[in-house]
């Protein structure tokens, strides 16, 4: 099954972080199942690390258009070219996956008062390298 996320890096990460919660740990065998496939709106350290490794997929959402409509603060008057269409491309093309390793950083929190106990919040992240 393929998942179309389109969206910031914010978004994929509250996805992620369903993910994980969800499916990661309770349900392994579905990960042999579902692959995500990463659209991004604005910059995207994910996206950039995809980019890197493929060329196809950076040629898709890393150019200097799509960068550029998706950076401005204020939509265009008109589309300067078929964002449906690349997404579609994208997608109808997109036979092999690259494996990204998903994991959990642990972090202990401390409340503002120090009579409060500290707590543990765990944190899912992709783990890519941007050298």
């Amino acid at each position: 099954v393929k998942v179309v996320a389109v969206g910031g890096a914010g978004y994929h990460s509250t996805l992620l972080r369903c993910f994980v919660r969800h499916l990661g740990a309770k349900s392994p065998e579905w990960l042999g199942y579902l692959r995500f496939l990463l659209v991004p709106l604005g910059t995207h350290p994910v996206a950039q690390y995809l980019g890197s490794v493929d060329g196809r997929y950076g040629a898709a959402f890393l150019d200097p258009p799509w960068r550029e409509l998706f950076g401005r603060s204020e939509p265009p008057a008109t589309e300067p070219f078929n964002v449906v269409g690349r997404i579609l491309a994208y997608v109808a093309g997109a036979g092999a996956t690259h494996p990204l390793p998903v994991a959990e950083a642990m972090l202990t929190c401390k409340h503002k008062f120090l009579d409060e106990d500290s707590y543990q919040k765990f944190v899912p992240f992709v783990g890519v390298s941007l050298v």
